[in-house]
């Protein structure tokens, strides 16, 4: 609604986690095109892929109408197979091979 794609994902990263942050630490990585299928009509999509800091784990408040829980994982092993998207997979496969 009328906001850039950063601005949109601090507002999503807000309403999602309850985290705050500076729009100017967030490093744009690359976009993938998707297909989210809701309601049997399959909508073709971008995603993009960012990259922000934090200085420390913290405790996730979470917006339950949303995310039903989390944890944390170590970089090296994300299982890409857990993954949902097809661009997430295709993300990841590159994005870990610099770790």
């Amino acid at each position: 609604p009328k906001e850039s794609a950063e601005h949109a994902c601090k507002r999503e990263l807000f309403e999602e986690l309850q985290l705050e942050i500076d729009i100017e630490n967030l490093n744009y990585l690359t976009s993938l095109p998707n297909v989210y299928q809701y309601k049997e009509i399959d909508y073709n999509t971008i995603d993009l892929f960012y990259e922000y800091n934090v200085p420390e784990k913290f405790e996730v408040s979470l917006a339950l109408s949303e995310i039903s829980e989390t944890h944390w994982i170590p970089l090296k092993e994300i299982n890409l197979d857990d993954l949902a998207f097809d661009s997430q997979k295709i993300f990841f496969k590159e994005y870990l091979k610099n770790f």
